[in-house]
């Protein structure tokens, strides 16, 4: 197969848009940050009560009733299996880990509180292997996309049934994908950028037993720089831009005892901002392409129970929409409905909160078909299946 400068260009371009693909069911989106988030999947907003509160809902940070320093790391399993007409695969290296870091502190008895959180709120990486069926097709078998999230936080305490919390979110994304272009032409593309975003949440206290919150995450735009390392044509420097999604979210939550709690979030997130991609190539020029994400909504339910003294107990259940079309389906973007299951354990004393979340995804498999091979389409038809874990810990020190 002899590639002439058009058919790389079009490979390129189609090698770029698919290097941000999701590969989790929510999009490209990672799981909430925290074991007690894990282990509540569906409802962590409302009664968001530690250093995590940064991410999940900064108007609760008054709550505190003393600093805190929160650790939290997400080990996962993910694996996706292929079956189609180019052959059968599985993707390598299942294993990640997510890491995470919050700090807050409540000022004045509790009127406003500070907070910082360090996180990873979009990424994943897929690998397919050199000689996988998708590799032997020139099609992309390996990307990772990572965005780091550094979001400092101020809430204030407007009343004894109101609080409010406004942040900057300052953001890094790094991406990278492998893939053959023909006999002997090996392309890995490598690019970064930076971005500023805001947040905000307000959490009102209906009445001494409900609470109900909002949360606003604002749209950004990375704009990443790097380089494309060619097997025989050398390097090229590339740049583009990738729009990232608004996030509204509201949670009802409601104490039923003083031991036994539970609340309802739903979440919209405005993926179809990204509908197009414009790479600039310093060798190939200027080329575009669409994207056609759509919007998506998450539902879910969690809950709380302080079954004894320093225990408590949760559980969730979330249903997820993904936001891509069959027609723009990658081979690094395994994506589809889901539900998700959660369990999880705290512990709690004077000074120290220890936290487990166990996290399982419930997939059905997705089939794709009608799509060309490049350039002309991304080639992954067949049918894919999935299996996703997640355990997550967290380790809080209060001062």
């Amino acid at each position: 197969m002899i590639l002439n400068k058009k058919d790389i260009t079009v490979i390129i371009t189609s090698l770029l848009s698919i290097i941000v693909q999701p590969s989790f069911a929510d999009g490209y989106r990672n799981p909430p940050e925290g074991a007690a988030a894990i282990g509540a999947f569906g409802g962590h907003r409302a009664f968001a009560d530690d250093a995590n509160a940064t991410i999940h809902n900064s108007a609760n940070l008054v709550d505190l009733d003393q600093p805190m320093l929160q650790i939290n790391t997400t080990f996962g399993y993910g694996e996706t299996e292929f079956h189609g007409a180019a052959g059968n695969d599985r993707t390598e290296n299942p294993y990640f880990a997510i890491p995470g870091f919050s700090i807050a502190a409540p000022l004045k008895e509790g009127k406003y509180a500070i907070g910082f959180s360090t996180y990873v709120p979009y990424g994943r990486s897929v690998q397919w292997g050199s000689s996988s069926p998708f590799a032997q097709n020139y099609l992309p078998y390996e990307g990772s996309m990572t965005v780091m999230d550094f979001t400092p936080n101020v809430a204030v305490r407007l009343s004894d049934s109101v609080s409010i919390g406004i942040g900057a979110d300052i953001y890094y994304g790094k991406v990278e994908q492998k893939q053959f272009l023909g006999p002997g032409m090996h392309s890995k593309l490598t690019g970064d950028g930076t971005a500023i975003g805001w947040d905000a949440a307000i959490t009102w206290k209906m009445t001494e037993k409900q609470r109900l919150a909002a949360t606003y995450r604002s749209p950004f735009v990375i704009k990443y720089k790097g380089d494309n390392v060619i097997t025989g044509l050398g390097t090229s420097h590339v740049d583009a831009k990738i729009e990232y999604p608004t996030i509204v979210a509201l949670a009802y939550g409601m104490e039923f005892t003083d031991t036994l709690r539970a609340e309802i979030n739903a979440e919209w997130i405005e993926f179809s901002v990204y509908k197009n991609l414009t790479i600039n190539d310093s060798i190939l020029g200027p080329v575009s392409s669409a994207q056609k994400l759509k919007d998506t909504w998450t539902i879910g339910i969690g809950g709380e129970w302080d079954f004894a003294e320093h225990w408590t107990a949760r559980s969730g259940f979330m249903y997820l929409q993904n936001p891509t079309p069959d027609e723009t389906y990658g081979t690094l973007g395994p994506d589809e409905d889901q539900g998700v299951i959660s369990f999880g354990l705290g512990y709690e004393n004077e000074n120290h909160t220890v936290d487990i979340g166990y996290a399982y995804g419930l997939f059905d498999g997705r089939s794709i078909s009608g799509q060309e091979m490049p350039p002309a389409g991304n080639g992954a038809n067949g049918h894919y299946d999935y299996n996703v874990h997640l355990l997550t810990l967290s380790y809080g020190y209060k001062f």
